[in-house]
């Protein structure tokens, strides 16, 4: 294919039918097998079988392994300097749990990364290709050379195309050569290099403007695009917001810990204790105070809430998202397919001026002028194209109109224009060549000289487009969208010469128009919108809907929606003439006003208000389909696109895709966004609360002369081992029914807030290091110990006390964990049975609380001893103690909240 691809752009189109041994029907099913076999699947994937070697080795540059790994260094060196301290069994400990870390967060990267492929198969990229003389939609990695593309406005080129038909079609090349400046295509040859011809459609780029069609001649990485992406080093993934806030969090926790580490091991030093055991003691307080398995359960968590987005119809393409949607304060909504249902059906078609219904015959007249300002084609669904045009096709067939033979009387058709808001075309019917224009009622009036009455044309003066306008305006009422439709006769040979493009020949036709009639078309409200918007409001969340509908329209299917209140309130509503004017502190006054409806806008106002929002310290969410809702989704917060009715730029610019264009699963993603975050905070809050006691024996052991509690091998059993699964299974906790009837967090409202650290560490990890303590001295005290007395490593009265403590503190973390499910509910009921997760982890702790004092392998690796059963019943206390303390603090923060509600 190299060298036709050479001289394609050369050749007329029906040079390059032949050329690819392909013809206008497109490809047969046989020869699309045959092509796929020996040229392969357009994908621009390259096999990388060093992938997952390299991110393994990746997780060694993790700030917690190498503070392990630094850390088993210095106690080799410890052992080298005092052999007798088995400190190399240390080393090799902590070397191993560096290992073990390691590896851990390897796995869940891995699963997160195959939950994102996962759920890109929800959404695979769709193109519309013409075999066999139907025009159908395949998966865009089955294009094949000599294939048909069809090109419309907000289409993603998915392959090297060479142009063979073009209606004011327009691409932006930048993703391939770098500049913005839009490239008119045309269907002739080209004597310019292949990159720089006007005839060639290149993958990765995007048509903007107009519609097409165009001969594949090179897929995959044959394409242009595919050859830098060959070249190309692999792009890696920004962190997310949330993650660069929990790794400052964890930094902010290891420079404690290094610095309390290292100034107890000069008092240490200083007060004439020995090296090594100087050196332990650093070593078990920066230990203790790193949440080791913290991060890459946070990893997790994220794609886990993804997935689960997904089942509800929330596609995210970035794990940041998940939790952005949680935080959102105002969702900015478009209206068409969004709110309503986009099943447009054309329910009245007036006159002008009257107000009342034409006949059969004249409706069939003016059905047929706008089939002209429409663009339909015939697909294996059935008729294809904007749901409007092909409302109007629909309606012309069911009055009889004859829909093959109409359009092959269209001449010319002149696509929809976002910023002049209209259409147009030209046809030849009953014997007369017609210019008509199909569009917003206001774009059209500038351009007319006379308005249709039955009584005979009347000139279009100020009086008669009021009385006009005020047909309109009740047609709006009614909640219908309302297209105006304006036509001329075209004198002999007008139009007919080839222009310089599309537009020049429309802005020369546009004049002279004649108001031929309104049509209105009704799209009704989704049932679930009304319920879905209530829900936001309850959860301190704005709904504005902006949308390129009259004034009335808008305000109708908003008081529907319950967007506005039922009874009028001109301040709630804006036109987009009126926002023009506004500056963005004027807009935003606006908005903390109450405006709430925003209608007769452009694509390019959504940013002015985005903007205004922004300005207001909001988290904003945007919904769009369009090519020039880009920019308003990408400088938005959150930009939503629409899966089904969406262009592939829209798509490409949001990071959150609708999958059933539905309201009501934008609010279902907020919930499960809140929920994320909850349970992100829920298992730091729980990981942070085993710090305490850990921390505790060792400020103890270098301020008195008391034996140390724990030691490093079995703080790291409590850290990567027994409180990872509990972690996990929070990080999985169902919604909980509040969640949606609390305001959304303050944007700059972060994860270690001052409440959740005092929580952690001076209440609950306070309560677990004294109970603890208090075991463990209680067990030394009976067996003889007296305060100041030193114990050797060995001695079995000091292996029962530290397997004691151990023991409470796996013991405590069960009723930990159970309280932290809900921050006002005491967590026990029976939901706690469908996370099995959660059952595991009491098991696992139960289990390992056992082993440590009663299994002797297990007694062998940490270090410990058994203790009288009623001492260990004593420890299974702890768990009523830990438990019942954090209830009493709930219940009495709820009473505090309900008086403070009450007064």
């Amino acid at each position: 294919m190299n060298s036709q691809a050479k001289q394609i752009q050369q050749l007329p189109p029906d040079r390059v039918y032949t050329l690819l041994h392909t013809r206008p029907e497109g490809l047969g099913g046989g020869e699309v097998e045959e092509r796929l076999f020996h040229v392969g699947r357009n994908s621009f994937d390259i096999p990388d079988r060093w992938k997952t070697l390299r991110s393994f080795a990746r997780q060694f540059t993790n700030f917690f392994t190498i503070l392990l790994i630094v850390s088993a260094c210095i106690c080799f060196v410890a052992h080298r300097l005092n052999p007798g301290e088995s400190m190399n069994f240390l080393g090799w400990a902590l070397f191993g749990v560096a290992l073990l870390n390691a590896f851990f967060s390897f796995i869940q990267e891995y699963r997160a990364e195959r939950a994102m492929e996962a759920l890109k198969k929800f959404l695979p990229q769709l193109v519309q290709v013409r075999r066999q003389g139907q025009i159908v939609r395949i998966p865009a990695e089955e294009i094949v050379p000599g294939d048909l593309l069809i090109l419309a406005e907000g289409d993603k080129i998915t392959a090297d195309a060479r142009i063979v038909e073009a209606e004011g079609l327009m691409v932006d090349n930048a993703p391939l050569t770098g500049e913005a400046s839009p490239c008119v295509l045309v269907h002739g040859p080209s004597q310019s290099r292949l990159v720089e011809s006007n005839n060639i459609a290149f993958a990765g780029c995007t048509v903007i403007r107009g519609s097409g069609e165009a001969v594949v001649f090179a897929t995959g990485l044959r394409t242009e695009f595919g050859k830098l992406a060959h070249l190309s080093q692999e792009i890696k993934r920004a962190p997310s917001p949330l993650e660069q806030e929990t790794a400052h969090m964890v930094r902010v926790l290891t420079v404690i810990a290094v610095s309390m580490g290292f100034a107890f091991f000069m008092y240490g030093m200083l007060t004439g204790r020995p090296l090594w055991v100087n050196l332990v003691f650093m070593m078990g307080i920066i230990v203790a105070n790193v949440p080791e398995g913290l991060l890459p359960t946070f990893t997790l968590s994220l794609a886990m809430g993804s997935l689960r987005m997904a089942k509800k119809n929330v596609l995210v393409k970035s794990l940041n998202a998940v939790e952005a949607l949680g935080a959102v304060h105002v969702i900015c909504s478009d209206k068409t397919g969004t709110l309503t249902e986009n099943r447009l059906t054309i329910t009245e078609l007036l006159s002008p001026l009257q107000g009342t219904s034409y006949a059969d015959r004249e409706q069939l007249d003016l059905l047929t002028l706008a089939l002209a300002a429409s663009e339909v084609r015939n697909s294996e669904q059935g008729l294809s194209g904007d749901p409007l045009d092909v409302a109007v096709a629909e309606r012309l067939t069911a009055l009889g109109g004859d829909l093959l033979m109409l359009r092959e009387q269209i001449e010319r058709y002149f696509t929809f224009d976002v910023e002049k808001r209209r259409s147009a075309g030209i046809m030849t019917f009953a014997g007369k060549r017609f210019f008509v224009v199909k569009g917003a009622f206001e774009a059209l009036v500038p351009m007319m000289t006379g308005v249709r009455s039955r009584a005979g044309d009347e000139a279009a003066n100020r009086e008669v487009l009021e009385r006009a306008d005020e047909v309109l305006r009740g047609m709006a009422g009614q909640g219908l969208r309302v297209i105006a439709l304006a036509c001329r006769e075209l004198r002999e040979g007008e139009g007919e010469g080839e222009e310089k493009d599309s537009a020049s020949l429309q802005d020369v036709l546009e004049k002279e128009l004649l108001l031929a009639g309104f049509i209105g078309i009704e799209d009704p409200l989704r049932q679930e919108v009304p319920t879905a918007v209530a829900k936001c409001h309850t959860a301190g969340i704005e709904v504005l809907l902006i949308t390129g509908d009259h004034p009335d329209t808008a305000q109708a299917i908003a008081r529907k929606a319950g967007i506005l209140p039922q009874e009028d309130d001109p301040a709630l509503l804006m036109t987009g003439s009126e926002l023009e004017r506004l500056t963005e502190a004027q807009l935003s006054e606006r908005l903390s006003q109450g405006t709430r409806v925003f209608a007769r806008t452009t694509p390019e106002q959504k940013m002015k208000i985005v903007a205004a929002l922004k300005a207001m310290e909001k988290v904003v969410a945007m919904t769009g389909d369009g090519v020039n809702d880009a920019p308003a989704l990408k400088a938005a917060d959150v930009g939503i696109a629409m899966g089904r009715q969406g262009t592939d730029v829209a798509r490409e610019s949001a990071q959150i895709i609708l999958l059933d264009d539905n309201f009501a699963s934008i609010v279902a993603g907020i919930e499960e966004g809140r929920t994320v975050f909850e349970n992100i905070k829920k298992f730091t809050n729980y990981v942070l609360v085993s710090n305490g006691p850990e921390i505790l024996p060792y400020l103890l052991y270098i301020l008195l002369p008391v034996p140390l509690a724990l030691n490093v091998i079995q703080i790291l059993s409590i850290d990567l081992g027994t409180d990872i699964i509990p972690s996990m299974a929070l990080g999985q906790e169902p919604p909980d029914p509040e969640t949606m009837n609390k305001p959304p967090r303050l944007r700059d409202q972060g994860l270690l807030t001052p409440p959740l650290i005092i929580h952690s560490y001076l209440f609950l990890g306070l309560l677990e290091g004294l109970w603890s303590l208090g075991l463990f001295f209680y067990v030394l005290t009976s067996g003889g110990w007296h305060f100041g007395e030193e114990l050797a490593t060995a001695d079995p009265l000091y292996r029962s006390a530290m397997g004691i403590a151990l023991s409470t503190i796996l013991l405590m973390q069960i009723g930990n964990l159970v309280g932290r499910r809900f921050a006002r509910r005491s967590g026990l009921d029976r939901t706690i049975f469908k996370n099995r997760l959660i059952l595991l982890g009491i098991a696992v702790q139960v289990v390992f609380s056992w082993a440590t004092l009663y299994y002797p392998p297990m007694q062998k690796i940490l270090n410990t001893g058994p203790v009288p059963l009623s001492i260990y019943f004593l420890a299974w206390f702890g768990i009523i103690l830990i438990f019942g303390s954090d209830y009493l603090r709930k219940r009495y923060l709820l009473a505090r909240e309900r008086r403070a509600i009450a007064d």
